[in-house]
């Protein structure tokens, strides 16, 4: 078998060498996808972030209030990350685990996040997937990402595959290169998490943005505002081409006859309801507000335009939209990625931060490691 190196804890433990905590939360939507991550976490139970690397969602939402846990093979990130996370006071705890033998009870979790994991299993992602199926209660939301074949990577395909034809011809001897990754178009992960047990909700393509990123050689200069990779990637994300984005999507639910609300928690929530809403949600939550935003119909998506390298916002004063009492920006998080102030407090309430996340993402790219932080 060739050689793998996609789970090798020394490699991914140095990935991390030359980047912080507040390097990968300030690159914000660099990688895309936070409409989607952000709106479907459950509020109520534990979340688990398995394969979190330096945390920057479970950071995120713990300021939300959200139970969540990292949970990384990596022993090194994480030390550093629960050292990190004491000394600038933030509520989450991050744990050394491994993906596929999890060390949760059965039916125990609420969400389970994998954000770009389950592809460097050179055995393929069945065993995590199944693992992530065990944990999660009825009505648990699973959100699973792992690269997809894009415009950019079927292009590199097709050119490896005419150098190879190339190379058959003058008998070059091939080079044998470790396993790193596989990327899964969006059809394929779906079959994968639907075989693992799940009903998927949503299976797609993403992340147009980053697709001309990379051609951009994994710099701002074909996102600009104005330039064609801008204008294409704002426009059609909700759209047919992003089935060629940079990332594969699925949000799942292990689904039961009697599940637990999204909306509120309880074990009241029926089949019934997954004819209407992408998760369960129960009758007397039906009736509410927030259950608008989880309607099949309902779209998910940003709530405007990207903001290309914007310059880092300083802590500033300001007056929360829905309480009206005065605060100042968090000098880590900015204005937390929305186009509404909203104080500490308010932000950990679930009717207003789901609204955010549903409503007033403000998507913001920074080059990773650009030297800002």
């Amino acid at each position: 078998m060739k050689k793998s190196i996609g789970q090798d804890e020394n490699i991914w433990t140095s990935e991390w060498d030359d980047l912080t905590p507040v390097s990968e939360i300030q690159m914000w939507d660099y990688f895309g996808l936070r409409q989607w991550i952000s709106k479907f976490t459950p509020r109520y139970g534990k979340t688990v972030e398995a394969g979190c690397g330096l945390g920057r969602y479970v950071l995120y939402f713990s300021r939300m209030g959200i139970d969540i846990e990292g949970v990384d093979f990596s022993g090194p990130i994480v030390d550093i990350m629960n050292r990190w996370s004491q000394e600038n006071s933030f509520d989450a705890k991050f744990i050394k685990g491994n993906v596929l033998n999890l060390d949760y009870p059965d039916n125990s979790v609420s969400g389970y996040i994998s954000l770009g994991v389950v592809e460097h299993f050179i055995e393929g992602p069945q065993k995590a997937l199944e693992e992530a199926y065990r944990i999660l209660r009825p009505g648990g939301v699973a959100i699973i990402t792992t690269p997809n074949k894009s415009f950019n990577i079927l292009f590199r395909d097709a050119k490896s595959a005419v150098k190879s034809i190339i190379k058959k011809i003058i008998l070059y001897k091939k080079q044998d290169t470790p396993f790193f990754q596989y990327w899964y178009r969006p059809a394929k992960l779906s079959r994968y998490v639907r075989d693992a047990g799940f009903d998927v909700r949503t299976g797609r393509g993403a992340d147009l943005q980053f697709v001309f990123c990379e051609i951009g050689n994994y710099t701002d200069r074909l996102i600009k505002e104005g330039t064609f990779g801008y204008r294409f990637s704002n426009k059609y994300e909700n759209s047919f081409p992003a089935s060629f984005g940079a990332q594969s999507l699925t949000i799942s639910v292990k689904r039961a006859p009697e599940m637990h609300c999204f909306i509120c928690g309880g074990l009241k929530a029926g089949e019934e309801s997954l004819k209407t809403y992408a998760v369960p949600v129960c009758s007397d939550c039906e009736k509410t507000e927030l259950s608008q935003y989880y309607k099949i119909t309902y779209p998910t998506k940003y709530g405007g335009p990207y903001k290309i390298n914007p310059s880092i916002l300083a802590s500033e004063s300001r007056i929360c939209d829905f309480c009206g009492t005065g605060y100042n920006t968090d000098p880590i998080f900015e204005d937390y990625g929305f186009s509404r102030n909203v104080c500490n407090d308010c932000l950990k309430e679930n009717k207003i931060n789901i609204k955010l996340c549903c409503e007033s993402i403000k998507p913001v790219w920074r080059k990773r490691n650009a030297g800002l932080f």
